[in-house]
Parts: C-alpha cells; structure tokens; sequence
C-alpha cells in the first residue's frame, strides 16, 4: 500500500511539473490564436474592401461610359448649332448686302 501511495504521489508531482512546463506553451498558444483571429478579422475586412471598392469601380465606369456618351452627344449638339449660327450669319451677311 505504501508503494502505490509513493508511486501517486510522484506522478502527481510529475503531473505538477509537467503543467508548469505547460504553461508558457499554453501563453504562446494563446498570444498566436490571438494572432490568428486578428489576422482572419483584416483579412475579411481586406476582401470586404476589395469587393466594395469593385462595386465602387464599376459604378464608376458605368457612370463613365454614360459621360462619354452625353459628350459625344453634346458635340454633336454643338457642331450642329454652330453650323446654324454661321449659316444665319451668311443669311444676314447676304440681306445687308442686297439693294
């Protein structure tokens, strides 16, 4: 009986040592899945800001190409106008000439 208590009683006290060996493991454990969350966290905010900032660029080049086409159109309004106006000022050149 004697023997069984030594023999619980030292691995108890290996079971002691071992957790304080444990222990900085179980910091380092700790201090990387803290690590870990941090890095998932900027990672889904990383892929959250790529993804608003494509939405971002398509909206941009959508409304772009809109632009481009009302300035094509605005052109085509001026060039038409400005044709009109110096034809309107041929025609008033030509009625100030006449007798």
């Amino acid at each position: 009986m004697l023997k069984l208590g030594l023999v619980l009683m030292l691995l108890s006290m290996t079971s002691l040592a071992q957790a304080k060996d444990v222990s900085p493991q179980q910091v380092g454990v700790e201090y990387a899945r803290a690590n870990l969350d941090k890095a998932e966290t900027e990672y889904k905010d990383s892929l959250q800001r790529v993804s608003d900032s494509e939405k971002r660029l398509a909206d941009t080049q959508k409304q772009l190409a809109e632009d481009k086409q009302k300035a094509v159109a605005a052109k085509k309004n001026l060039d038409e106008a400005k044709a009109k106006y110096v034809r309107a000022q041929e025609l008033l050149e030509q009625a100030w000439k006449k007798p």
